[in-house]
């Protein structure tokens, strides 16, 4: 008997060790530092520049539970092209500071440069998550070219599922930080049609007046099926 005990309690031991280290790789994974010197924007003689800024989704749990709000990050866009150093500024609960913090690893960028060296920058990010936007005044033409400062999804009668979501925002190509075009906007719609969840009729772009000088994009998208859009 005592010899079984001895070895249950070094089994457990065993599997504690293992976890904890698993943990321990997953913390290290999640916390990349950048090498070097960091600066701030206002020290580099040319910043670090945008070229891909992926949308997260909402988490399961915090569409049942109707979150809405902000995560705020900021990071190091670092001089090897991976972003670094995130810490939350604002953070918000159901996993959607954890779903902000693995699109803001996907960030992709040039990064900055100073005396013509490449260098790293200090950047902060900011995630928007409403399940139930209010309308902002129509955006006033011309908006060709104009910055989007949000795209977001509205109309629906119930949130979407994540499965549904994921497929929505992988159809659509204009993302915040980037010049509005009318074409892409349309394009980006219509992809958002071929999935069969919408009413093509009923469904359309709205363009609003942003915060800061831009837009905001919303696709005003009313379902076809309820089953096949809601949790239940």
């Amino acid at each position: 008997m005592a010899r079984i005990f001895d070895l249950f309690c070094l089994t457990i031991l065993f599997l504690t060790t293992v976890t904890a280290a698993a943990a321990q790789g997953a913390n290290q994974a999640s916390d990349e530092k950048c090498d070097g010197p960091v600066y701030q924007a206002k020290e580099v003689s040319q910043k670090a520049k945008i070229t891909s800024k992926p949308i997260p989704t909402y988490t399961e749990a915090a569409h049942k539970h109707n979150v809405n709000g902000q995560v705020a990050l900021t990071a190091v866009l670092c001089r090897s092209g991976h972003v670094t150093d995130i810490q939350v500024v604002k953070g918000l609960s159901y996993g959607l500071t954890e779903a902000a913090i693995a699109t803001a690893k996907q960030i992709k960028f040039e990064p900055a440069q100073k005396d013509g060296e490449i260098v790293s920058q200090t950047m902060q990010f900011e995630y928007s998550f409403n399940l139930n936007p209010t309308r902002r005044a129509l955006a006033k033409e011309p908006v060709e070219g104009r910055i989007v400062e949000r795209t977001a999804l509205n109309g629906t009668p119930c949130p979407y599922r994540l499965e549904v979501s994921k497929e929505i925002w992988a159809k659509i190509k204009t993302r915040p930080g980037s010049p509005y075009h009318n074409e892409q906007g349309n394009l980006d719609l219509e992809a958002i049609l071929t999935l069969g969840y919408f009413d093509q009729k009923q469904s359309h772009l709205r363009l609003e007046e942003g915060e800061k000088g831009g837009i905001y994009v919303v696709f005003v998208l009313k379902g076809l099926s309820e089953k096949d859009l809601c949790d239940k």
